[in-house]
C-alpha cells in the first residue's frame, strides 16, 4: 500500500489541487480553497442539517387512509422510486468521491453522502408511520415500470464511474446532475399536489427537495463546469452529455406517463408533465454551461409548486423545532471558480 495516498509531504500545494488528477498532500484546509464554491456549499449543507424526527408524522396513516385509491397508489409509487434514488446516490457518491483529487471537494461529497443516508432514513420514518413500509420498499419486485426506471438510472450511474480520464469523470458527474435535477422532480411534484392531504409527507419532501436543489445540484453543476475549465474536454464527450440528458428526459417521461395513465389524479396531464420535464432539462443544461435543446415553455404549475416549497422558512414549527422553520439560504454562484 502506498502511504502517499493518505499523506504526501511532497505533494502539490492545496491551492494547486485540481479536481481531476494530481498528487494532493492529504490535508483538508477550509481556510484555503482553490475554489470558492466548495466551502460555500459545505457551509450551506452543514447549516441546514435536519433530521426526519423533526417532521410531524403522527397523523400520516390516518391521512393516507383518507386518500382516494389512485392517490394512495401515486403516494406509494412515488416514495418507492424516490427511496431508490437516494439509496443509489449514496452508493454512487462513495465511488465518485474516489475520482476526485481536490481534498476539499471530497469533503463536500462526504457531507452529501451523510445527507443522502438521512433522506433514506426519512423515507423509512415516514412509511413506518404510514404503516406500509414493507409494501412500498418491495414494489420494484412487482411493478415492471418502477423496476425499469430504477435499472436505467443505475446503468447511467455505472457507465462511467470507473473514471480514468477527466472526460470520463465529467460524464459520471452528469449522471448525478440528471439524478438531482431531473429524476426527483416529478415525484416531489406529486406529493405537493396531494399537499395538505398528507402534511407529513409534504413537509418531509420539502426538506429533501431543498437539499437536492439548493446544494446537491449546485455542487455537481460546479464540479461539471470546473472539470471543463481545467481540462481539454473532447467535443465527443460533450455530445455524450447531451445524449445522457436526452436519455434522462426519456426515462422520467416514460415513468410519468405510466403513473398518469394507470393512477390519474386531478390536475395532472401528459402535456403538463412533458413541459415540466423539458423546462427542468433546459435549466440543468444552462447550469452546466451548455446550450438548451428542449422546447421552452413558461413555468408550469408543477414547477411553481416546487419553487414555492423551496422558499426558506415555510415549514412551521414550535420552539423546540426551530431549525425546521429556519432552513437557511445562501447564494451559490455557478460561475464562482
Amino acid at each position: 500500500m502506498k502511504s502517499t495516498k493518505y499523506y504526501n509531504p511532497h505533494g502539490e500545494d492545496i491551492l494547486d489541487e485540481k479536481l481531476y488528477g494530481g498528487a494532493p498532500t492529504g490535508f483538508v484546509d477550509f481556510n484555503r480553497s482553490k475554489y470558492k464554491w466548495d466551502s460555500n456549499i459545505y457551509d450551506l449543507m452543514n447549516a441546514n442539517t435536519w433530521f426526519p424526527s423533526e417532521v410531524n408524522t403522527s397523523t400520516e396513516k390516518k391521512n393516507f387512509d383518507q386518500l382516494l385509491e389512485n392517490e394512495q397508489q401515486i403516494y406509494k409509487m412515488t416514495f418507492a422510486q424516490l427511496s431508490f434514488n437516494d439509496s443509489a446516490q449514496e452508493e454512487y457518491l462513495s465511488d465518485f468521491r474516489r475520482l476526485a483529487n481536490n481534498r476539499l471537494v471530497k469533503s463536500v461529497l462526504s457531507l452529501q453522502i451523510m445527507q443522502e443516508v438521512n433522506h433514506s432514513k426519512s423515507y423509512a420514518v415516514l412509511l413506518d408511520a404510514c404503516g406500509n413500509s414493507e409494501e412500498v420498499f418491495n414494489l420494484y419486485k412487482h411493478d415492471e415500470a418502477l423496476n425499469r426506471k430504477n435499472q436505467r438510472i443505475a446503468e447511467q450511474f455505472a457507465r462511467y464511474i470507473e473514471g480514468g480520464s477527466a472526460d470520463q469523470m465529467l460524464l459520471s458527474a452528469m449522471a448525478s446532475v440528471n439524478l438531482e435535477g431531473i429524476y426527483f422532480l416529478l415525484g416531489f411534484s406529486y406529493i405537493y399536489v396531494l399537499g395538505d392531504k398528507v402534511p407529513g409527507a409534504r413537509d418531509m419532501i420539502k426538506f429533501i427537495a431543498r437539499d437536492e436543489l439548493n446544494t446537491h445540484l449546485p455542487l455537481f453543476a460546479n464540479i461539471f463546469r470546473t472539470l471543463q475549465k481545467e481540462n481539454s474536454i473532447q467535443t465527443a464527450t460533450v455530445d455524450k452529455v447531451y445524449e445522457m440528458i436526452q436519455e434522462a428526459v426519456e426515462i422520467e417521461l416514460e415513468y410519468g406517463r405510466y403513473l398518469l395513465h394507470n393512477y390519474p389524479i386531478m390536475g395532472l396531464t401528459e402535456d403538463l408533465i412533458e413541459k415540466t420535464v423539458y423546462n427542468y432539462a433546459n435549466d440543468r443544461l444552462r447550469k452546466i454551461g451548455l446550450d438548451t435543446i428542449f422546447p421552452e415553455n413558461p413555468d408550469t404549475y408543477l414547477q411553481q409548486l416546487v419553487n414555492k416549497h423551496l422558499q426558506m422558512n415555510s415549514v412551521k414549527s414550535n420552539f423546540f423545532e426551530s431549525n425546521v422553520a429556519n432552513y437557511a439560504k445562501a447564494s451559490i454562484d455557478l460561475n464562482d471558480f
